[in-house]
């Protein structure tokens, strides 16, 4: 994330990347459960605060946090003049009580697509690209494994499985929430550092993002 949210950078990695790079790439099976075993254990180690590390966004307690971030995100969209739908910014409260419920930092990878998974011989082999890191609410790396779609609702999706091995998930209407909050986080993100990575405003991509947003905006 450029701007006020964060920021970004490259790490090295053994293996390949899972699907060959590609965003919408599900993956091996056996690859992806066992990144759901892995990402699973990593909320097990626990930061300092909730949010960024740093002079990004921060709080206390995680609906702070996440309401610091929102706030930011949406100060960068304005800067660039990227339009987003309405009611963002009223989510961390109108939500508090489910943001609440995360009491621990829980430290997060949060860029989780293929392109950032290293396996080898059928086999999970790293995790690249940590930048992005936070602590926070485990569920938001939910997210980018299943980019632009909505895990919960693939049972059968062996990340999925894997996680829940390892965690023990309830997909619960609370964890539900919770989720959707997460997705906002990353699909405000994504349009609001566009420009700032040499993406146009506009365009077919920005109106796949807002389509998006506006989905999970109406279920919350």
């Amino acid at each position: 994330m450029a701007g006020r949210a964060g920021r970004r950078a490259r790490a090295g990695g053994q293996g390949r990347p899972a699907g060959g790079g590609a965003p919408a790439a599900v993956g091996q099976a056996t690859v992806r459960e066992q990144l759901g075993a892995a990402v699973g254990g990593l909320p097990r180690l626990t930061g300092p605060h909730f949010g960024y590390p740093g002079e990004r966004p921060a709080g206390a307690d995680w609906p702070t946090a996440y309401g610091a971030i929102i706030a930011a995100l949406l100060a960068d969209a304005a800067d660039r003049a990227v339009p987003l739908p309405p009611g963002i910014g009223t989510l961390a409260a109108r939500h508090h009580a489910a943001l609440a419920m995360v009491t621990r930092p829980a430290l997060l990878h949060f860029d989780l697509w293929d392109g950032n998974v290293q396996a080898a011989d059928g086999r999970l082999t790293g995790l690249v690209d940590g930048e992005r890191f936070l602590w926070g609410d485990p569920l938001l790396d939910l997210v980018s494994p299943a980019l632009f779609r909505r895990i919960e609702d693939e049972p059968g999706n062996p990340f999925l499985r894997g996680y829940t091995a390892a965690t023990g998930l309830e997909l619960d209407d609370a964890a539900r929430t919770r989720l959707g909050l997460c997705r906002v986080h990353l699909y405000v993100l994504m349009p609001a550092e566009g420009p700032s990575r040499g993406i146009p405003v506009g365009g077919a991509r920005h109106d796949y993002l807002t389509g998006l947003l506006e989905a999970e905006l109406r279920d919350l």
